[in-house]
């Protein structure tokens, strides 16, 4: 069995690229530093690797969702500038703006920054910091100058002014689906019509772990995360079997 059948066809190309680093890393015997990967990315990389090789992971912030990894052979001692993270803040006026994470995330990718290229972003009581790579620091102080209609200042952050991303809080719930497709599961774990699920995923106000879905008839597997725009985030973390009528019992975590 290859392991490509353990993933969906929709991984390949991520999965080639993992395999393309262990063998880096291996021949060369050099550690391999990734871009930021999401939760979904950093398991295929742990699951590839396995043993044949260590991984540590750093995301800028405690408790970071988007991760950088290093590969390395089993002797490889790590330095902490070796993950080659900036940290930023955003200053902006206070009085006359409230920034969201999407309007961060928006203005980085419009300035011509690859996702990949910078990590979470995080906001609290007024202060705006996101992580990124040393490397695309200096393009994003020159190239960001506005949020929106906001001016704005990219600054340096002290070690000791980092924020903490804030604790997830996940509700663990149960429910009952006919099939583990994309709508199905949105109008049970949101409560809504079977056609304004169906709304939501077609418009492109879904994702699939960090990965935009418009395929209603997507088939969901367990520890998948669905991201819906103005609803929140599910894990499904189990399918739990059927009942006697023959529909599938899950359980899931959610956050609103």
């Amino acid at each position: 069995m290859s392991v490509f059948d353990h993933y969906r066809p929709s991984e390949r190309a991520f999965i080639e690229q993992v395999l393309d680093w262990v063998q880096q890393v291996e021949d060369n015997y050099l550690f391999k530093l990734t871009d930021f990967l999401d939760p979904r990315e950093q398991q295929i990389v742990k699951q590839i690797v396995g043993k044949r090789l260590v991984i540590f992971d750093d995301g800028g912030f405690e408790g970071a969702e988007r991760r950088r990894l290093i590969l390395a052979p089993d002797y490889y001692e790590l330095e902490p500038n070796d993950f080659e993270i900036a940290i930023r803040q955003i200053d902006y006026p206070t009085k006359f703006v409230d920034l969201t994470h999407r309007q961060v995330t928006g203005t980085l990718l419009n300035a011509g920054l690859k996702r990949q290229k910078f990590g979470d972003v995080v906001l609290e009581d007024g202060i705006a910091q996101f992580a990124t790579t040393a490397e695309a620091a200096s393009f994003i102080e020159m190239n960001v100058d506005r949020v929106g209609k906001a001016r704005i200042r990219i600054s340096n952050v002290a070690p000791e002014a980092v924020l903490v991303v804030p604790e997830t809080k996940w509700t663990e719930e149960f429910g009952i689906v006919s099939s583990l497709r994309f709508d199905v599961v949105v109008s049970e774990v949101l409560n809504l019509s079977r056609q304004k699920a169906q709304a939501l995923v077609k418009h492109g106000d879904c994702k699939v772990n960090h990965k935009q879905i418009e395929d209603a008839s997507f088939v969901l597997e367990p520890d998948d995360l669905i991201s819906i725009r103005g609803y929140g985030r599910v894990k499904l973390t189990a399918i739990l079997g059927s009942t006697k009528r023959e529909k599938i019992k899950i359980q899931y975590g959610i956050i609103r």
